[in-house]
């Protein structure tokens, strides 16, 4: 099976948030507002994007080369909460919008397909599932080789396998 156009993404994803509508407003009137439409949730600052572009990105947690699931990107973050992790992303959708304070980063939303806008419109191809979740600490080290050059996660910052 090959790989899905962007516009056939697009489609999938209007289809989705199209149906998610109409049961909503199938629901009866009795029902709150804040029940029909799940919000979207800000969980996480994106302080950079690696694109798949580069063919020679290797990742390493403590010195010892990691195995990536297929991905089309990768995203440093930097939870919202410090004290909240970001594990409860793996698996589930999230929706990348450029901060309105800051040009060089992104704003992490999760609840993408469920729920409304924020601020400014989420792209299709702004809109991910988490592959995975590798969280820095001291202990555990992250560091993405790529082209001669070397990237060191911050500890507490997390990258994410977006695919």
């Amino acid at each position: 099976m090959g790989f899905l156009s962007k516009t056939q993404v697009a489609l999938a994803l209007l289809l989705a948030s199209s149906q998610t509508l109409a049961v909503a407003q199938s629901r009866p009137s009795s029902t709150a507002k804040s029940d029909q439409t799940p919000s979207m949730i800000r969980v996480a600052t994106i302080v950079d994007r690696i694109e798949r572009d580069r063919q020679d990105i290797h990742v390493y947690e403590a010195s010892r080369p990691l195995n990536l699931p297929w991905f089309s990107e990768l995203a440093i973050a930097v939870p919202g909460d410090r004290h909240v992790p970001l594990d409860f992303l793996q698996g589930s959708s999230v929706g990348l919008v450029r901060d309105s304070k800051s040009m060089n980063e992104w704003a992490l939303y999760s609840n993408v397909v469920a729920g409304g806008e924020p601020e400014g419109l989420t792209l299709a191809d702004n809109i991910f599932r988490v592959r995975k979740v590798i969280v820095c600490t001291p202990r555990h080290a992250i560091e993405l080789h790529m082209g001669g050059w070397v990237y060191r996660v911050k500890p507490g910052q997390v990258l994410l396998v977006l695919g």
